[in-house]
């Protein structure tokens, strides 16, 4: 592993994964050095990239005194942001992933609402970017404060979404790594947040998302469905004895049945189709009747469909999934 370092100690400390990124890293550094808050240092982690990433992270650490990079051999993005982390110094914390893009005034807003509200950690919305098309989900002026109590609740119903990037955390509120595993995001997020007093959350967008083919298309798989679900589950378990512990219920119960809805409509054999859903069906039976009165209409009929018959369910899947045609499926609408 080799490091080019920086000297002086800032307010925040900036984690960028890169891995194979060379088509877009130039934009993502850009967007981070043209910040107009500038107390900040850019920790740039090379997880053993292949391409042309190592050099253009080099070139950037020789413009800016305030980038680090760190060259290292390929160990994951959850090892590389922990590596990242134990580096770090200082009191704030942020995340910006090596395809995507902030706004100028990302880290300005952040840090001055965590400022004015006295927050352990600030919250911004975000653009999700696609190649030929852009939207964002509830973009407003808003900015609530929230307690501890308000934000965990927002936490588990999913409505403060799990993504670490466009978020700044106190160092205080980072005591545990993230879990090698898939969805680190949303495993090490109900540990963060505990030990948070205050949350700042605004709807304003400052983060883009570039939605990728590679990233999301090649990744729908039965198995990564399943595996978010495990995930769930250990947020079950977490929450367990507290005051919170019938959310996650509910939370996993309509979790599971947009995965079953998912992985019924997937282009793989229907013997993998049906394996996965008998997988998946316990945890639905297991949650879901304390929480039928709290679902939609739609999720009841899935779930009662679901519990019928999985042979029925497969054939109704199918067939609504052929009658809608989807333009995240269009050929040139994501990102390579």
């Amino acid at each position: 592993m080799t490091t080019t370092t920086q000297t002086d100690k800032p307010t925040l400390d900036i984690i960028l994964p890169v891995y194979n990124t060379e088509r877009y890293l130039d934009q993502c550094i850009e967007s981070i050095v043209n910040q107009q808050f500038n107390d900040w240092h850019l920790i740039v982690m090379d997880d053993g990239s292949t391409d042309s990433s190592p050099e253009i992270c080099d070139r950037w650490a020789q413009r800016d005194k305030r980038i680090t990079v760190v060259h290292k051999q390929n160990s994951g993005l959850s090892d590389t942001r922990n590596t990242a982390i134990d580096m770090s110094t200082a009191e704030y914390i942020g995340f910006v992933d090596s395809d995507d893009w902030i706004e100028p005034d990302m880290y300005s807003f952040l840090m001055d609402n965590i400022q004015k509200h006295d927050a352990d950690i600030a919250i911004c919305n975000h653009f999700y970017e696609y190649k030929t098309d852009r939207h964002c989900d509830n973009a407003s002026e808003t900015i609530e404060v929230l307690n501890h109590d308000q934000a965990i609740e927002l936490v588990i119903k999913d409505i403060i979404q799990s993504y670490v990037c466009m978020k700044v955390f106190r160092r205080s509120c980072i005591n545990c790594h993230m879990p090698k595993t898939q969805f680190e995001d949303y495993a090490v997020q109900p540990h963060w947040f505990e030990n948070a007093n205050r949350v700042v959350r605004a709807m304003r967008p400052l983060y883009h998302y570039r939605m990728r083919r590679s990233s999301i298309v090649n990744n729908v798989k039965p198995e990564t469905e399943y595996i978010f679900l495990m995930a769930e589950k250990h947020r079950i378990e977490y929450y367990k004895n507290t005051k919170f512990e019938k959310l996650p219920e509910l939370s996993i119960t309509r979790h599971a049945l947009r995965a079953v809805k998912r992985i019924g409509r997937m282009k793989v054999s229907v013997k993998e189709i049906k394996r996965y859903l008998e997988l998946i069906k316990p945890i639905i039976a297991q949650y879901a009747p304390e929480h039928l009165d709290k679902l939609n209409s739609k999720e009841r009929f899935m779930y009662k469909l679901l519990m019928f018959s999985t042979n029925i369910f497969i054939i109704y899947q199918k067939i609504a999934y052929a009658k809608k045609l989807k333009k995240k499926f269009q050929k040139d609408y994501y990102f390579d």
